[in-house]
């Protein structure tokens, strides 16, 4: 027998400690409800569930994301229902107006009245019509993007560039790889009141290794300048005065110049023809680009054309400015929606690929998703319903003929705001779909968190009563472990 060291009572307090423990837990446990209070309980787990709760909490807030997005959806259509309204209640006004029976100075004048109203209201929906100081319909929710394929062969192209109040507004670098017999680029201003610089730089196979180039100035009341390329002499010719002047300039294909800006695109001519382009300026913004031929030409703004290495090719046209219209609509306008024209009114063969880069706003997105990737993004893009954008700002029936006229524009114009009310249905009915669809998908997650984080409480109470009884007999034998070493006094009496 030892009474240094009492193993018995040393074991028996070691299994008190124990016991002690788990019942702490089983009450942390049982009091919060949750099996995985710390990482030691279960790192694993710990892990797993972290990033499920990630999860879920993403998509409880996509979801309230897109009932927002529904919310935004709803008061831009409720405004176009009174838009459509309006328009119906405007042909119905062109069509009494395009009657025989009225006098234009009396009855269709008080008509006009009605339906100057009226296209002010419209005015005044689009301006006002916002959710969460948002503006909806005013077109600055509009997507500027289009692509379109048509055919033609550019020869003899020309490009016209009409600038109006932009400051030192520049066409600046058109270059282009042609057979040197039948390439002939004309660049030509229009009403170009404020131009101040003008560069053109152009390689032909008939002068190999030679740039012909140039850089000329022009008063702010210039108007008309015309630079020609010629095939035969492989030159530029400018009138540098304008229309009202007889001075020419002219540059042979191996002059040099000091001073001249060249930028990123490349015209090619064809073979055959007469064709031309006319691109204004005001209506195009820097990534817009034209491919003819395969070849490619970007428009840039015109702040940036100094900063381009000399032996790269462009047109560039603009002041820097940000978008000032639907470049996409007016790009393709520009080229009549049949690529370049020949001067008979033809299309000859050939590809003519129009692409307009997104640029400004690119619309309103909404985050459905609790990801990051695009595809947990949904656009809401809706056009100008003021009536300049509904190309009826300037409807008249003040007249018979005008008034008929007029029906056809409002009828456009009904079936643009059609257009524009079935994309926000069709968007609304897509955003309920992804509220059930992200209900769902937490739904499922929480389950499975749930299962990884949350006590079992029965099986947490058993296991409690368990260790609750096992502290019981080890504080019992710890009492009787203790008793033991006074057995040796018997000993000694």
């Amino acid at each position: 027998m030892r009474i240094q060291h009492n193993i018995s009572a040393l074991n028996a307090n070691r299994q008190l400690g124990i016991n002690n423990n788990n019942v702490a837990k089983n009450l942390e446990k049982l009091s919060s409800g949750y099996k995985i209070n710390r990482a030691g309980d279960d790192a694993a787990g710990l892990a797993i569930s972290e990033k499920m709760r990630s999860q879920i909490r993403g998509l409880d807030q996509a979801t309230n994301n897109a009932n927002d997005g529904i919310s935004l959806v709803q008061t831009a259509e409720g405004a176009l229902n009174e838009t459509h309204s309006i328009l119906q209640r405007m042909k119905e006004l062109a069509t009494q107006s395009s009657n025989g029976t009225y006098q234009n100075d009396v009855d269709r004048e008080n008509i006009q009245k009605e339906v100057d109203a009226l296209k002010s209201e419209i005015d005044r929906i689009s301006t006002s019509t916002n959710f969460n100081k948002i503006n909806l319909l005013d077109g600055s929710l509009k997507a500027y993007t289009a692509s379109s394929a048509t055919t033609a062969t550019a020869d003899a192209v020309t490009v016209t560039a009409a600038t109006a109040t932009a400051s030192q507004a520049k066409l600046a670098g058109a270059m282009g790889d042609g057979d040197g017999s039948a390439s002939n680029i004309t660049f030509k201003y229009l009403s170009g009141s404020e131009v101040k610089e003008a560069t053109i730089s152009y390689t032909s196979t008939g002068a190999t290794g030679n740039e012909a180039a140039f850089k000329t100035a022009f008063e702010a009341s210039d108007l008309g300048s015309l630079f020609t390329y010629d095939t035969t002499t492989h030159s530029f010719v400018s009138k540098e005065k304008g229309v009202s002047a007889p001075q020419m300039l002219s540059v042979t294909a191996n002059a040099t110049a000091s001073g001249i800006t060249t930028a990123g695109a490349t015209y090619t001519a064809g073979t055959s023809g007469k064709e031309s382009i006319e691109l204004d300026p005001t209506k195009l913004s820097a990534g817009d680009t034209i491919t003819i031929g395969g070849k490619v030409y970007e428009f840039q703004t015109a702040d940036k054309v100094n900063n381009v290495a000399s032996g790269n090719t462009a047109v560039v046209i603009g002041t820097g400015a940000t978008a000032l219209a639907d470049t996409s609509k007016n790009l393709e306008e520009a080229l009549k929606s049949n690529g370049v024209t020949s001067a008979d009114g033809t299309t000859t063969a050939g590809t003519v690929t129009i692409n307009a880069s997104e640029i400004g706003d690119k619309g309103l997105k909404l985050q459905i998703g609790a990801g990051a990737t695009k595809d947990q993004q949904v656009s809401l893009n809706i056009g100008d319903m003021s009536s300049k954008g509904l190309s009826i700002s300037n409807i008249s029936v003040a007249s018979q003929d005008s008034a008929l006229e007029a029906i056809s524009t409002i009828e456009n114009a009904i079936n643009t705001v059609s257009g524009t009310r079935a994309d926000l249905g069709a968007l609304q009915n897509r955003l309920e779909h992804t509220v059930n669809n992200l209900g769902v998908t937490s739904e499922n997650l929480t389950s499975a968190e749930s299962r990884i984080r949350d006590v079992d409480m029965a099986k947490e109470m058993m296991e409690m009563t368990k260790n609750n009884v096992l502290t019981q007999a080890a504080q019992s034998m710890l009492a009787q472990a203790n008793t033991q070493p006074q057995s040796i006094l018997k000993l000694l009496q």
